[in-house]
Order: structure tokens, then C-alpha cells, then sequence
């Protein structure tokens, strides 16, 4: 899919999330959770994750009643978030996550009980066009935000003083 095709596809499977406006970065996490119908738990990657080259990790520990996000570390703000962006593009997509052995999950995320059966998203399990559908829909996401952001800051438009 070219980049024009997939910009406009993830505009689409954006509309559709009918999403908070003002969006911010904690409404979006919390329209997220209730899309998946359980909390998300943003997380910093562990340095186990970053050795194996991990930036973003989306992981769902079978019996347990959330999901987690983890994120490489970063003092960006923006940078951060377009790390879970990332991860929100994938749920987005509602792609299949790979069964992973507890062995592989206790290398990646230690506190994880080792008798938990994981599925996560892995990188190795998506094509190049996946990954970049998941981007897109991940850089749109941050454009919303950031054109809600002085809407966030001041509140809604009300009318409220003016002439209609």
C-alpha cells in the first residue's frame, strides 16, 4: 500500500473510533481502554526489552484483567507518545498477537508470573506494510492532538460572551 493509500486509510480507521474531542493524551488512553473494555497499563520498557531492541511492546497476559504498553524510555514527551501511539495503531488494527512461551515473556517483562500464558505483539510476526499502517495510524493520532491542543487548553468553543 502506498504512503497516500495508507495515510488515508488510517484516517478512516481513526474517524471511525468516534473519539473524545479536545483529544489529549489521557483521553485517548482512556477511550482506548474502554474500546478494549480493560485498563491499559503504560509502562517503561525494561533494559532486557531495549537489549533486544524493543521501542514498543504491547502485551496481554492471559487471566489477567488489563494490558500493558511498554514504551523505550525517553525524556520526550512527544516521543513517548508516539511510542504508544504506535501500539494504539496496532489494537487499532486489531491484529492477531503471537502466542509466546512463558520462558520468552519472562525474558522480556521478568515480573511476569512464568505460568502466565502471554500474547504479545512481535515485530517479527508483521510485514513491513503492517508496521507502517500501525505508524500512520499512530501519526494521526498525534496530529489530532496536536491540533486539539489549544481547544484542551481553553476549553470548548461555547459562544459563551459572543453573538451567534
Amino acid at each position: 500500500m502506498n504512503y497516500e493509500r495508507r495515510t488515508e486509510r488510517a484516517r478512516e480507521l481513526v474517524a471511525d473510533l468516534a473519539l473524545p474531542r479536545p483529544l489529549t493524551a489521557e483521553t485517548l488512553h482512556a477511550h482506548m481502554e474502554f474500546l478494549r473494555g480493560k485498563r491499559i497499563v503504560m509502562q517503561a520498557a525494561t533494559p532486557r526489552m531495549l537489549e533486544i531492541g524493543v521501542c514498543g511492546l504491547w502485551l496481554e497476559v492471559a487471566g489477567e484483567s488489563f494490558e500493558r504498553i511498554h514504551y523505550a524510555p525517553t525524556e520526550s514527551a512527544v516521543h513517548r507518545q508516539q511510542f504508544i501511539n504506535h501500539e494504539f495503531g496496532h489494537m487499532i488494527l486489531n491484529q492477531d498477537k503471537e502466542l509466546l512461551s512463558a520462558e520468552r515473556v519472562a525474558l522480556l517483562a521478568p515480573l511476569i508470573p512464568l505460568d502466565a500464558i502471554a500474547h504479545a505483539l512481535a515485530r517479527s510476526q508483521f510485514s513491513q506494510d503492517q508496521e507502517a499502517m500501525a505508524e500512520a495510524i499512530g501519526d494521526r493520532l498525534a496530529l489530532l492532538m496536536l491540533e486539539d491542543g489549544p481547544a484542551a487548553v481553553r476549553g470548548p468553543r461555547t459562544g459563551f460572551g459572543r453573538v451567534l
